[in-house]
């Protein structure tokens, strides 16, 4: 069963595409993040690319968060790339830790996310283990978001696959809540 979003996100000037996104995927993130729950914060991070890279593409055999990272943000001048993130989202989710079956073979760099800024005199060694500010990362992934709602306007054709795709992600922004007395 689909929740009516459409006329919670429809205003003046048509679908607020932004605020729908930002309710279902970035003030969760938010929240967690503020709350000082970063590992929490960075997983639903990677499920809101998961989440988002699946409207835009669907089911194909290409991964879709690596696809989507390479198309719409610019995850590299983090110093990580789609795929380092991509083995990241699956340890965090998978594990809980830091070390994909790919990073423990040695094919990908482990990832660690920081909160802050480091000190200019700290080297890190960044043969094995990629670092990364998580706030950054946020924002990244936020302008992609920008970068990909503008898709929108410039191919109407792709607003039917949002649609039926968008109606079979689990949201708490579009969460049905049903009121019962009983009494």
């Amino acid at each position: 069963m689909t929740v009516d979003y459409f006329g919670k996100y429809f205003n003046d000037e048509g679908f607020d595409f932004t605020r729908l996104i930002n309710d279902d995927f970035f003030q969760p993130v938010r929240i967690l993040f503020n709350a000082k729950h970063y590992v929490s914060a960075s997983k639903l991070l990677v499920v809101a690319i998961d989440s988002i890279s699946y409207i835009e593409y669907g089911s194909i055999k290409e991964n879709t968060f690596i696809k989507w990272l390479k198309e719409f943000s610019e995850i590299d001048g983090l110093g990580i790339t789609a795929e380092e993130l991509w083995e990241h989202r699956n340890s965090l989710l998978h594990m809980s830790n830091l070390t994909s079956r790919k990073v423990a073979d040695g094919k990908e760099r482990a990832l660690v996310a920081y909160v802050g800024e480091i000190h200019p005199n700290v080297k890190l060694d960044q043969t094995n283990t990629g670092y990364y500010n998580l706030n950054s990362l946020i924002q990244v992934v936020g302008r992609a978001c920008g970068k990909w709602c503008l898709t929108y306007d410039e191919h109407r054709s792709k607003i039917d696959s949002f649609v039926e795709r968008y109606d079979l992600i689990a949201s708490d922004a579009r969460m049905q809540w049903i009121y019962y007395d009983a009494k």
